[in-house]
């Protein structure tokens, strides 16, 4: 429903339920603004599947009223999906000039173009209906913003990912001052990151990271091999910063990370102290007290540099006994076997390996629970709806609100695909559209359902059997076969007596159905094998009759 003349509709493409895939449509009667445009890596049963986007058809119904995508930060579940939505739709893209440059990388690499335009901390930006005013926020990647958005129906304020950091290093704070000067004529609505509401008190400070990792390289004699998230900057900065303290050489191994800090050096965000910086190739020239890695993998990539030093294929570097290596991330939730077994690899190498759960070299970037109750009681909204964050975790945000004076029925929990309009007087909310994820395969996008994923789960769990028989088409004879190749299925050689008595069955078959309708001899044949591979080994595999005519 298009809303009226003074409504305002709330319309939550992703990231209410999930971790990941964050967009939000804020809709009035004659625009349309879209609040980030993320994606979502796939979890382990989309096989095949490259990424997961939201579904933008709704939107697109009406793609003449939108105006323009605002981006918080350059995070991929916040910037990833723009190369889908973009060929859509010619609109200009609002971020700050480091998020933007992270987004024109993307752009670029697929030969695309876009109206980039990049905005100043506590700007103020009038598009069509709405005014946004970009905020400083604090988070694990530098230049993020939240928004204080002046609308038709009132002001509302999101929060995008952020946290308080109550003793903050190079000014990278979140500002409550400017979020508590836009909130003081009164905010309708809040919506704020839930990632780590179940996390009660602060999240560590990045100064207590630094000091913890000033101890690590003081006392480490041997070669320190770090990894984390290639946008972390701020990370980024200390590291360098305390290898040129304590006399160390740092190299770097990994295109990501070579390419964020050219950009973030290009932008004066990171600065890099003269003779600190050397190529990978020299490290094996220096003393290894004397040797700093930046390398990438921070999430068991199996192509990234961490893993092939693990696996020792790595062409300059080899991990040997009295090496250090620090994961200065978290372990995204569906890659922990992934990190768990670099880790054992690099112990199994000789190295020593610090992470999260053993050492304090990570902090997260997003509220934990405190913080949140800061950012409520700042902002003071009539309304608040919580966002980003599976559908615990937005119950629970939801709870806290009403704790720190929002009413009960005015804590409201949405999903994907639930608007929500503001009315002159109260709340509607509008009928449930569509909201199922689109895979990306490859260059497919949304070719990939259910069925296509079914018939890939039964192959990697019980792999497929080709079976192939040529007949001659005028006399009706066997010219070729059977033939039955195995895929993922059995070892043909130690399961020969299997696959010749398979055969049999293809022929009992042939004999009983004979050639004259091949569409009805490769369904028995199908079923047939089916239920001898049942019967013989407890496997179904996917069967696939070749059954040719000639």
């Amino acid at each position: 429903m298009t809303p009226a003349p003074g409504e305002l509709t709330i319309h939550p493409l992703g990231g209410l339920g999930e971790i990941g895939l964050n967009c939000m449509a804020l809709r009035t009667a004659d625009a349309t603004v879209l609040i980030d445009c993320g994606l979502m890596f796939p979890e382990d049963f989309l096989f095949g599947v490259d990424v997961v986007i939201p579904r933008f058809e709704h939107i697109l119904e009406e793609r003449d009223k939108i105006k323009a995508v605002v981006l918080t930060h350059g995070h991929e579940d916040h910037i990833g999906a723009l190369p889908w939505l973009l060929p859509h739709v010619d609109v200009p893209v609002y971020g700050s000039d480091f998020t933007l440059a992270l987004v024109n990388n993307k752009l670029t690499e697929r030969g695309m173009e876009a109206d980039l335009r990049p905005v100043k901390d506590n700007e103020r930006v009038e598009i069509g209906p709405f005014a946004f005013n970009f905020i400083p926020v604090c988070h694990s990647i530098i230049k993020g913003h939240a928004l204080g958005i002046e609308t038709p129906a009132g002001r509302i304020f999101h929060t995008g990912d952020f946290k308080i950091d109550r003793n903050p290093l190079d000014g990278h704070a979140t500002d409550l001052e400017a979020i508590r000067r836009f909130s003081e004529p009164g905010v309708k609505l809040l919506m704020s990151d839930s990632t780590n509401v179940e996390r009660d008190g602060f999240a560590l400070t990045e100064r207590e990271i630094k000091a913890s990792l000033r101890e690590i390289f003081d006392r480490s004699r041997g070669r320190i091999i770090v990894t984390l998230f290639s946008s972390h900057i701020q990370r980024l900065q200390e590291i360098f910063d305390l290898a040129a303290a304590c006399g160390r050489k740092v190299a770097i191994s990994g295109k990501s990370l070579v390419r964020n800090i050219e950009l973030a050096r290009e932008l004066d965000y990171l600065r890099i102290p003269g003779g600190t910086l050397v190529e990978v190739e020299e490290i094996g020239s220096l003393p290894d007290e004397q040797v700093v890695l930046l390398v990438t993998g921070s999430q068991g990539e199996p192509l990234a540099s961490l893993s092939r030093m693990s696996l020792d294929e790595h062409r300059h570097v080899h991990i040997k006994k009295g090496d250090l290596v620090l994961l200065s991330s978290r372990f995204i939730p569906g890659n922990v076997l992934a990190i768990t077994k670099v880790i054992n690899r690099l112990y199994k190498l000789g190295a020593e390996v610090l992470y999260e759960k053993v050492q304090a070299i990570h902090a997260s970037g997003h509220a934990h629970r405190e913080e949140l109750r800061i950012m409520l009681e700042t902002v003071r909204p009539k309304y608040f709806v919580p966002v980003h964050g599976e559908y615990r975790h937005l119950v629970k945000h939801s709870r806290l609100a009403v704790e720190c004076g929002v009413a009960p029925e005015r804590a409201l929990v949405l999903e994907d695909g639930q608007p929500m309009t503001f009315l002159s007087q109260g709340i509607r909310l509008e009928e449930a559209v569509p909201a199922e994820r689109i895979l990306v395969d490859g260059k497919g996008v949304g070719d990939v359902g259910q069925s296509v994923l079914k018939e890939r789960q039964l192959l990697a769990g019980e792999g497929m059997v080709v079976v192939l028989l040529v007949v001659d088409q005028d006399t009706g004879e066997i010219t070729l076969g059977p033939d039955i190749v195995s895929k993922g299925f059995v070892f043909e050689q130690q399961y020969a007596h299997v696959l010749e008595d398979a055969k049999c069955v293809v022929l009992e078959e042939f004999e009983d159905v004979g050639s004259a309708n091949l569409k009805r001899l490769k369904e028995r044949v199908r079923g047939s094998l089916r239920r001898f591979f049942r019967r013989v080994l407890d496997r179904d595999p996917v069967v696939v009759p070749l059954i040719i005519a000639v």
